[in-house]
């Protein structure tokens, strides 16, 4: 069995309140192009890896009508990010024991190095944790496109079916499962955590709704 895990609301818990309101300060209102689940217009293009960092700041630029400082930029996408609760890397260490672990995310570079920090803060680093990291802008594709799902079945080399996938948007559970992957929408808090049990197996039956 192969366990392949969202970042964003399933290991990492998110503030997007905090972030609309940290770029409403600088005096940009990021709110229409930002979606729990699936970004939108330039947002989408940036976690799509079809614009660059500077691109992407750029275009904040031309919309908001000024230049932007980017380090106040980096750090008011940096408050999305919440807390990645240590207990959550605890268990998939031990689940790792049992299963192959992968990550699959809707994320840009912005997202992946505030998320890098937090795996370093405690003391885990993801390409040691993972067997796979599939990253939305690394592959020009996001969830809930059915390619990112053959893309990770073809790169696994297993059967969909032979795949759970862990992840917080009932849409892209889904798109997963319309691929043959099995799904369980992971729910708030770490609810998905209660799919396993002390030693970090999954305890029977897998609840995928």
């Amino acid at each position: 069995m192969e366990l392949l895990f969202d970042m964003g609301g399933v290991l990492i818990d998110l503030d997007m309140p905090g972030c609309v309101e940290r770029f409403r300060a600088l005096g940009f209102d990021i709110a229409p192009y930002l979606d729990t689940f699936a970004q939108r217009g330039f947002l989408s293009d940036f976690e799509s890896g079809k614009i660059s960092t500077d691109e992407f700041f750029d275009t904040i630029d031309r919309l908001g009508g000024r230049r932007f400082d980017r380090n106040e930029l980096r750090t008011a996408w940096r408050a999305m990010l919440k807390a990645m609760p240590r207990e959550r890397i605890e268990l998939l260490v031990r689940a790792s024991r049992h299963y192959g672990i992968h990550l699959l995310s809707n994320t840009n570079p912005l997202g992946w190095n505030s998320a890098l920090e937090l795996f370093d803060a405690l003391g885990y680093r993801p390409d040691e944790l993972f067997g796979r990291i599939f990253l939305s802008f690394e592959l020009g594709i996001e969830k809930p496109a059915p390619a990112i799902f053959q893309k990770v079945v073809a790169d696994l080399g297993c059967a969909p079916a032979d795949i759970l996938f862990f992840d917080d948007s009932a849409t892209n559970c889904a798109a997963a499962r319309g691929q043959g992957l099995r799904a369980v929408q992971a729910g708030l808090d770490g609810a998905w955590t209660n799919c396993f049990d002390a030693d970090g197996r999954l305890v029977e039956p897998i609840p995928e709704a």
